[in-house]
């Protein structure tokens, strides 16, 4: 039984023709590897039998598989672009995800909305003292490093662990977060890459939530311009079980071969599961929402943790393929 998204209406202009692209080149972006590698910023030193290369540079972190690129973590502050304000400078995101054969899948500062991130989990809605601010928009409140992310490549998989600190007015600390992304190699199935993010308040009095009435921001992921756009949702009845909650956006990125698909899965231990899908496809865009439009409390030294995993796929998959992929990775993160 699948959930139709409501297709709400963001800030700015919609349905903008999309003439650009900023693809970047498998080849480029392994050149960025090798160069990163050669300045001694540092690599994570793999295991034998590890097939998941992690590179770190200057305030990113990549990851690739067989020379194929998979991810670029930001760590620190990314470069704008020509074109976009200096004030849109952010970290502490995801802002390359690559399809199986080294497409890229996401778009990062687009001109219609600069402050979308690729992949990014940051709140439009931050208020503290009777005072507002946007950590989603990048207004007033930022997620800045607290150290290096620590990498680990294992078993063939790798894991990259990050701290920051959400500053108020980038002076004071009122949010500590971490941030866990697991990669895992190739299947013949497709490739799962896993989030853990765990919020906590360093300071008595804080509510958060997305845009208000609208909800959005969050977890969300802003998709590069490709041909054929499809989303599906579900959300299984409150009686089903188990109750599984994915949504897919398929479509034929540039560089691709034929069609390439994302999934989000939901983890059954959010709060507030199942979280309500959301859609913006003349952006591009779409989401899980947490917690939705309406303010609630962070609790200081009370954790909040979220957990979502992303299946990059070839084609199109069906409903019977996500079920099995939502039971894998729930019936992992219930261990």
């Amino acid at each position: 039984m699948t959930q139709v998204a409501e297709k709400a209406k963001l800030e700015g202009p919609i349905g903008v023709p999309y003439s650009r692209w900023w693809g970047i080149s498998v080849s480029a972006w392994m050149l960025s590897l090798l160069l990163a590698g050669s300045l001694g910023t540092g690599a994570a030193e793999p295991s034998p039998s590890a097939r998941i290369q992690c590179v770190e540079g200057d305030g990113f972190v990549d990851l690739s598989e067989n020379g194929i690129p998979i991810l670029r973590y930001s760590h620190g502050n990314t470069s704008v672009p020509e074109g976009i304000g200096k004030e849109f400078e952010r970290g502490d995101y995801v802002s390359e995800l690559y399809g199986l054969n080294g497409e890229l899948l996401t778009e990062d500062y687009p001109k219609d909305h600069p402050h979308h991130r690729a992949v990014n989990w940051s709140w439009a809605t931050v208020k503290w003292n009777g005072e507002e601010r946007d950590l989603f928009a990048v207004r007033g409140i930022w997620s800045r490093p607290a150290g290096k992310p620590q990498m680990e490549s294992t078993g063939g998989s790798a894991r990259i662990s990050a701290e920051s600190v959400w500053k108020w007015d980038d002076k004071v600390a009122v949010v500590s977060e971490k941030v866990v992304i697991r990669v895992f190699p190739r299947t013949d199935e497709g490739r799962a890459v896993d989030f853990d993010i765990t919020l906590t308040a360093l300071a008595d009095g804080l509510e958060f939530c997305g845009r208000l009435e609208a909800g959005y921001s969050g977890f969300n992921i802003r998709m590069a311009p490709a041909k054929g756009q499809e989303i599906k949702f579900l959300t299984d009845p409150a009686e089903a079980k188990p109750r599984r909650a994915w949504a897919d956006y398929s479509a034929e990125f540039p560089g691709g071969r034929g069609r390439s698909g994302l999934a989000i899965l939901q983890s059954a231990e959010n709060p507030m599961y199942p979280q309500e899908w959301r859609e913006y496809p003349q952006l591009n865009f779409f989401q899980p929402l947490y917690p939705g439009g309406r303010l609630i409390p962070m609790l200081k030294g009370k954790p909040v943790e979220l957990h979502y995993r992303l299946w990059m796929h070839s084609g199109g998959a069906g409903a019977d393929t996500l079920a099995v992929q939502w039971d894998k990775y729930n019936q992992r993160t219930q261990k």
